[in-house]
């Protein structure tokens, strides 16, 4: 994983994040609360980092 983070403002980035497999290569920060739904609606592989604005971080 590479040094810089990418920042998902809105529900929508992160989704297009995810999608298009780029939790694989950089770390995501979420400005928005952890929301189990909308984690949940994916598959994310081995090896990501994503942070929330509330502290939680869903990593492997």
């Amino acid at each position: 994983m590479t040094d810089k983070t990418l920042i998902a403002d809105t529900h929508d980035i992160f989704n297009a994040f995810i999608v298009n497999g780029l939790h694989r290569h950089y770390s995501i920060y979420c400005q928005f609360p952890f929301n189990e739904d909308i984690v949940n609606q994916h598959s994310y592989g081995d090896n990501f980092d994503i942070e929330f604005n509330d502290g939680h971080r869903h990593h492997q």
